[in-house]
């Protein structure tokens, strides 16, 4: 009996600064569909990927919205969300879009613990 590898994907920048969110979220729906055990954690300005009613067509960008509310057709449902850093950027838990678990920094050490491979862009 295999275990699938257990990846933990960190989303940690801002979503329309660069490619990084774009190419984190492309990088986990491929390990996803190929049987990885994926798990994303959104910290620091990667937390501002959650908030709602973002327009990214204005920039010409690619909404991340419609991968976010896909996750689960990949089977990516553990989301976590750093608390700690939601409070200093200001941002408030319960405007995220995407269903996520807030988590203190101690529930973080143990869940980055808990992988074998963890991707931080």
């Amino acid at each position: 009996v295999s275990v699938a590898m257990r990846v933990l994907y960190i989303a940690a920048s801002d979503p329309y600064a660069s490619q990084r969110a774009q190419t984190l979220l492309d990088a986990l729906l491929v390990a996803a569909s190929f049987g990885a055990q994926v798990s994303l954690l959104f910290q620091g300005h990667g937390l501002l990927q959650l908030l709602p009613e973002q327009e990214a067509t204005l920039i010409d960008r690619r909404s991340l919205s419609a991968q976010l509310n896909a996750l689960p057709l990949f089977d990516v449902e553990a989301i976590y969300a750093d608390r700690a850093d939601a409070q200093r950027l200001h941002i408030d838990a319960s405007s995220s879009r995407v269903d996520v678990q807030w988590l203190e920094p101690e529930a973080i050490a143990s869940l980055i613990a808990a992988h074998d491979q963890v991707i931080r862009l």
